[in-house]
């Protein structure tokens, strides 16, 4: 089960990064076909739609890699028990909220498949075609969160650390010494 997940996840992330490249080729298109007097009808808003896409998507891979924004300034004034206590009380209200954020994404999709809703712009889409990866990311997310709490509360792994705070804890860097003479004799030159 963990390796089905974490390839969600991945995948996911993975497809992030296409919209990413596909919005990066669908600008770079538009502004070519500038140059020839050529319109290239709704790329702003295809572009829009993938960066919606896009930023949903990668959640949970961000989430998971622990590349979202974490307030370590506070938690590493935190005593061992208390961050267990904070950590544990934040994932339980982050868990709560993406289940409701994913079910009105979902329900939002749902209503504009029924009351057959398009896009505004010249190419009219379905509406719900462009919503659903959003409503999709948000779901994968959801079970990221849920995942990561139920792995907390069992004591399996705690929190993804930032790049930041990783580099906080590792090793410094130890230069040869005789080397770093060296140094200081150039610089003083």
């Amino acid at each position: 089960m963990r390796g089905i997940l974490d390839n969600i996840y991945r995948v996911a992330g993975a497809i992030s990064g296409i919209c990413i490249v596909i919005i990066c080729i669908t600008i770079l298109v538009r502004v070519t076909g500038r140059w020839f007097g050529v319109v290239i009808p709704s790329s702003g808003d295809i572009a829009g739609y993938l960066l919606a896409a896009s930023s949903f998507l990668a959640l949970a891979y961000s989430f998971r890699s622990g590349s979202h924004i974490r307030v370590s300034l506070f938690l590493q004034r935190l005593s061992p028990a208390a961050l267990i206590i904070v950590e544990r009380s934040i994932l339980l209200l982050a868990s709560v909220l993406v289940v409701f954020l994913s079910y009105q994404l979902g329900y939002m999709v749902w209503e504009s498949w029924l009351f057959e809703e398009v896009t505004h712009g010249y190419i009219p889409m379905p509406l719900w075609a462009v919503q659903l990866p959003v409503a999709i990311g948000s779901a994968i997310f959801a079970i990221s969160v849920i995942d990561t709490t139920v792995r907390h509360f069992l004591g399996l792994e705690m929190i993804p650390k930032s790049e930041e705070e990783q580099l906080a804890e590792a090793e410094p860097i130890v230069l040869d010494e005789g080397r770093m003479d060296k140094v200081e004799e150039g610089a003083s030159r």
